[in-house]
């Protein structure tokens, strides 16, 4: 089967959904597919897997967008791919998934977590968002052929297009996935007490992780300020870490836990491509996204035995639902976000927590992902047969 994979920019570093990309390639690769991948920049490669680099041409990013956009409908040749899968709306496209959730979940998403001013703000500048609103044009166009398939990252994208759209046919839920490194007990044991001597905590004490390139969508701050006002009041006189793990300048941030005298038990990290040495070092995960298809950080905290807490707002607290971790209606809850530390600083908790994350893994691969994969496509060449 021919597969040709459009992404806008495939390069793992820039976040989740080139990394997803990424590890969806090799694995198709590894089923016999002949995987393309089209995009605008490239930034990675591997054995098997043909890299089409288009450009980018245009003065702003709308005006780059308009031309990948036509230079992909140019590649998109009568015969030249069984499939062609787009993360972002391609006319032509057999499959659109978006990694990133739907346009409108996304403005709803930016106005959300603003004052109600600045929301208010936020809906009046959002026509002059220029590349935000020929997305939105290019979606809508897309969702109108009733041929293409809708692949959602989670029940909440799924939700979108029908919400957004009233898209009902031909919507599939084909659940986010990730990899995990070939790593031993002894390798992670080894990762856990090297991170744990640099916090300065002991065996005993609880560490928080939370792992974001875009802090104020992520909901830093307010893991931040819950936490420090948490370790105020906790019962278990805790010497207890929030380790933050990304973006380069975090004096605000720095600023905001030293002002609630939680300075030394908020701890900066700068970004890294070894996020797992991290989750070894950590008892809890925390996310507190405004907004998130399906978060890669929960799922790669579930499958290494990581209780987490999240929002309802990120697609993948549907699986937290079963147990493997805690979910709290909103960044600014504070009282639950609270709460919700106090569970997991219980050692007794944490542990019947990370049991559900470990009978959880095995539906979160990437093999799991491919073969739902294999089964949409496989009916979309049936089709055109």
């Amino acid at each position: 089967m021919r597969v040709a994979l459009v992404i806008e920019r495939m390069a793992p570093s820039y976040g989740g959904k080139e990394t997803s990309t990424a590890q969806m390639a090799v694995a198709l690769t590894g089923r016999g597919c002949d995987v393309s991948i089209i995009c605008q920049k490239a930034l990675w490669e591997h054995p098997g897997v043909s890299v089409i680099a288009l450009g980018a041409r245009g003065a702003t990013r709308t005006a780059r967008l308009r031309n990948f956009i036509a230079d992909i409908e140019r590649e998109l040749t009568p015969g030249r791919w069984d499939i062609v899968h787009a993360t972002l709306p391609v006319p032509g496209a057999n499959v659109y998934q978006p990694r990133g959730g739907t346009v409108p979940a996304q403005i709803a998403a930016s106005r959300r977590r603003r004052s109600s001013l600045g929301a208010a703000l936020s809906g009046m500048f959002e026509p002059l968002n220029r590349c935000r609103t020929h997305m939105g044009k290019l979606e809508r166009r897309v969702l109108a052929d009733e041929s293409v398939t809708c692949l959602a990252v989670s029940a909440m994208v799924a939700d979108e297009f029908q919400d957004y759209y009233s898209r009902r046919d031909r919507v599939r839920v084909v659940y986010n996935a990730v990899d995990l490194p070939p790593v031993d007990d002894q390798q992670r044991a080894d990762w856990r007490q090297k991170i744990r001597f640099v916090l300065r905590v002991s065996p005993d004490d609880p560490v928080f992780v939370t792992i974001a390139r875009n802090f104020p969508l992520k909901g830093v701050n307010e893991a931040i300020i819950a936490f420090a006002e948490w370790l105020d009041r906790t019962r278990f006189r805790t010497n207890a870490r929030l380790v933050v793990v990304g973006r380069d300048h975090v004096e605000g941030y720095q600023r905001i836990a030293g002002m609630r005298q939680a300075g030394r038990h908020v701890v900066f990290m700068p970004p890294t491509d070894d996020v797992f040495r991290y989750y070894a070092a950590a008892d809890a995960c925390v996310l507190l996204s405004w907004y998130d298809p399906c978060s890669r950080v929960v799922l790669e905290a579930t499958r290494w035995g990581i209780p987490s807490i999240t929002t309802a707002y990120n697609g993948a607290s549907e699986i937290l639902a079963h147990g493997g971790g805690i979910v709290v209606p909103s960044p600014d809850d504070r009282q639950a976000v609270m709460a919700a530390y106090e569970q997991l600083a219980d050692p007794a908790e944490r542990s019947r927590c990370a049991d559900l994350c470990r009978q959880l893994a095995p539906a979160l691969t990437i093999d799991r992902h491919v073969d739902e994969l294999l089964n949409v496509y496989e009916g979309i060449c049936r089709e055109k047969r």
